[in-house]
This record gives structure tokens, sequence and C-alpha cells, in this order.
């Protein structure tokens, strides 16, 4: 396989991973409803991911179990970045319209192309600049997230959970994409990612004293099941093989279509009607997913540009 087929394969992975997350923010608002708390809820997506993650490789690879040393401090980073991104997003979206917390976690593309900036001290080819400013807007507009304030003030806290979200997904998407450049399996990565959050949460919050009389609800007890599956283990596995291909910012551009999918899935399973803004939003993103494969083989016209220290 090419490297520009593999990167095109890389991008279409993680819009799939796109999609499971946002199928993921549908089935956990149900869960909120019936009473489990966001914490609980981002606690328990990354048991039930490891469980069967662990099942399948303790009899057969047991080698992807053993990490290399030199990969360890970005596997703790990119495990710590899983649980702090699973728990703020969801304090958001339980408290300030889902459109608003997905624009503000889908910051976080920029926020990665402004870090690489500062710390390389080189401007990023001008193509992801204008693929990233282009999923940023379209998803901005996808969201109605100029529309969502009109009832009054948003609630402070999702506001800065929201902010919390971007931050720590860009680290997810930088820590995993240093383990991979240290030679970490796919696999290996997000068995020890899934390790490491399961231990975070387990210090913070007790697995024991979890609620698990709601799982006595039978809509209680598939939504985790497919939070811990469809909205966790399948979009992190296809995320982090796909940075094996493609950089943490056309990675975090391609998974900007979120949005853009969950306006879909509200207009085919919910009835809910686009509107023309929506509609809009909807092709900035596409185009912006485009744009960013034009980066895939850099030019003189787009080679990175040093900036003065």
């Amino acid at each position: 396989m090419t490297r520009g087929r593999a990167a095109v394969l890389a991008t279409v992975a993680c819009v799939l991973a796109a999609a499971c997350w946002a199928i993921n923010a549908v089935i956990a608002t149900g869960a909120f409803e019936r009473g489990v708390s966001p914490e609980r809820l981002a606690q328990v997506r990354v048991v039930v991911a490891l469980v069967p993650l662990a099942i399948v490789l303790l009899p057969t690879r047991r080698d992807l179990l053993r990490p290399a040393m030199r990969t360890v401090p970005a596997l703790i980073g990119f495990g710590i970045s899983m649980v702090v991104v699973n728990w703020s997003y969801y304090v958001a979206i339980d408290r300030v319209p889902v459109g608003v917390a997905i624009s503000l976690q889908y910051t976080a593309p920029v926020m990665i192309l402004v870090g690489a900036a500062l710390v390389t001290h080189r401007i990023p080819p001008r193509v992801i600049i204008g693929a990233g400013v282009l999923t940023l807007t379209g998803a901005i507009l996808v969201s109605g997230a100029f529309g969502s304030s009109a009832a009054g003030p948003l609630d402070s806290v999702g506001l800065l959970a929201g902010v919390l979200s971007a931050v720590s997904f860009a680290g997810y998407l930088l820590f995993a994409e240093a383990a991979g450049g240290r030679g970490s399996h796919p696999v290996t990565t997000l068995l020890v990612g899934f390790v490491v959050a399961v231990v975070v949460w387990a210090v913070m919050l007790p697995l024991w004293d979890w609620p698990f009389e709601l799982l006595a609800d039978p809509e209680v007890a598939w939504r985790v099941v497919a939070i811990g599956l469809v909205g966790t283990l399948i979009p992190f596995a296809l995320v982090v093989a796909a940075l094996r291909w493609v950089t943490s910012v056309v990675a975090g551009i391609a998974t900007t279509t979120e949005p853009v999918l969950a306006a879909a899935l509200a207009w085919l399973l919910l009835g809910q009607s686009l509107t023309l803004s929506q509609i809009v939003g909807g092709a900035l993103v596409v185009a912006g997913v485009l744009v960013a494969q034009l980066a895939r083989r850099p030019d003189p016209a787009t080679a990175p540009v040093e900036i003065a220290p």
C-alpha cells in the first residue's frame, strides 16, 4: 500500500471514529437522564472497553502487553488525557447545550496548530491552517452554538469543562502520536492507555462504589455497554491506528466531522430539521477535511516557515 493511499484510509478511519463519538453523545444523554453521573459514565466506559481488548490479547498477543520503556511517558500521558477528555466532555454536555460542548471541544485542532508553532518555532503549512479554520468554523455552524444561549447565560462550569475537553483532546492526540513515533504498536498504546485510565479512575472513584443497581434498568445496561464498545473501544482504536499515517493535526481535523454526523443522525433518527447555517457548516467541515489531504504531499509553497526566535 502506498503512503498516500494509507493516509487517505487513515483519514477515513478518523471520520468513522467521529461517527462513533456522535452516536456516543446521543446514547450518553439517555444514560444521564436515567441517573448515571458524568464521572461514573466516563469511568465505566474505559472499563467496558478494556475488558474485551484484554481478553483477546492475553492468550494471543502477550508481546503487545509489554511497552518499550521509551514509550511509557507518552502512554501515561495518553491514558491521563483519556480520563480528562471523557470526563470533561460528559460534564460539558450535561450542563450546556450539546452544540456548545462540541464546538468547544473541536477547537483542539487549532490548539495543536498553535502549540506546534510555539514549540517548534515553525508556522504550519498554509494548507493545514486553512483546513483548521474551515473545519472549526463549520463545526460551530453545525452545532448551532451561536443560537444556543438565547434562553439565558450558559453554565460556567459547563463552559470550563468544554474548554478542558478541548485541551485534553489535543493532548490525547499528541501523546498517541508521540507514543507511535517512539515505536509503540497501536494496540499497545490503546491497552496501556485504558489501563492507566482505569487506575486513575479507581484512585479518584473506587469502582466498587459504582451504582451497579442502575444496571438493573435495561436502558442503562445497554447504554453502558454501547458507550464502552461503540463510543470508546472502536473510535479510540481507529484514531490511534490512523496516527501511524497522518499527523495529530490532520486526525483532529478529520474528527471535526463529529458535529456534522451528529446533526445528520438527529435529522434521520429524531426528525430534527437542519437549518441553512448547519448545511453550510457541514459543507465547510467536509471541505476542511478534503483540504487537509493536500498536506500529504508538501511542496515548496506549503513548506513550514521558520519563526524568528
